[in-house]
């Protein structure tokens, strides 16, 4: 009878020791929850490829199991030396969480391949410079559109526009490379009346359409609104559309050239002739 007794209460007493230890950690776990660590989120939508300054940011604090891996908890940390020092690799949206896997240090040593987005590769085109000066800029989002002369089946030369590439970041215009502070002043003196060249963050499948399209017709630049990232379903536009009383011209080797191999043969010419009067 004793030795019930006694075992009923040894029993007891790590039932109660068990049952305190239980409390104690669920009360832990609620209390480490419930903490809350200051981290830095947008202030505002981030575009890809912005340099970040502090009017794009605000500390703020939140539960700890909400903490994002490699989070920042300081708008300081974004400065050197009272200057920016990172940009953005990807967009963030107003409130979220800015992370150091997600930013880049900017560092004007290692050049453009330190901007190009992880999935991304760096092409150069060259472009009039009347047609980007002041209209599009290292940072800007913009849309590539072919123009170029095609033979159709029934053997006629037709003239038509396609959009090959929407929502592509500008890495760098002539010398104002993305994440850099340049003079523009200088750049801009640099290429008045002559071309510039922009690179552009495109994927590889991109890329082929793009120097594709390139060696076949003329491409244009259209500069997208900040805050735009839609794709739009494009259609060819041919100049039937444009004109509706357009006939497609017949090829004739013979007796005429087409627009686009008569200026493909005035760039070689000036080519040429730039190379020989350097001499």
């Amino acid at each position: 009878m004793k030795k019930n007794i006694l075992f009923i209460i040894v029993f007891a007493l790590l039932s109660s020791v068990f049952a305190t230890l239980y409390l104690y950690d669920i009360g832990q776990k609620n209390k480490s929850m419930s903490q809350q660590v200051k981290v830095v989120v947008a202030s505002q939508k981030i575009e890809q490829g912005k340099i970040i300054t502090n009017s794009m940011l605000k500390e703020t604090t939140v539960p700890k199991q909400y903490v994002q891996p490699k989070y920042i908890s300081s708008i300081k940390n974004f400065y050197i030396d009272n200057k920016p020092a990172y940009i953005s690799v990807i967009s963030f949206e107003e409130g979220e969480q800015i992370t150091s896997s997600k930013v880049s240090y900017i560092v004007s040593g290692f050049g453009l391949s330190n901007t190009i987005p992880n999935d991304k590769k760096a092409i150069t085109l060259v472009f009039n410079y009347q047609e980007v000066n002041g209209i599009i800029t290292s940072g800007s989002k913009v849309d590539l559109i072919s123009v170029a002369e095609y033979e159709n089946k029934n053997h006629n030369y037709e003239e038509a526009s396609c959009v090959i590439s929407q929502n592509v970041l500008v890495l760098a215009v002539g010398n104002d490379i993305i994440g850099s502070v340049n003079n523009k002043n200088n750049d801009e003196q640099q290429h008045v009346s002559v071309n510039v060249p922009v690179t552009l963050a495109v994927s590889i499948q991109e890329a082929q359409k793009i120097f594709l399209a390139q060696e076949k017709g003329i491409l244009k630049l259209v500069l997208r609104p900040t805050a735009d990232d839609k794709i739009e379903d494009t259609k060819i536009v041919k100049i039937n559309n444009i004109y509706e009383n357009a006939i497609s011209n017949t090829k004739n080797q013979s007796n005429s050239q087409s627009y686009f191999q008569m200026q493909k043969k005035q760039k070689e010419l000036n080519e040429i002739m730039k190379k020989y009067s350097q001499k």
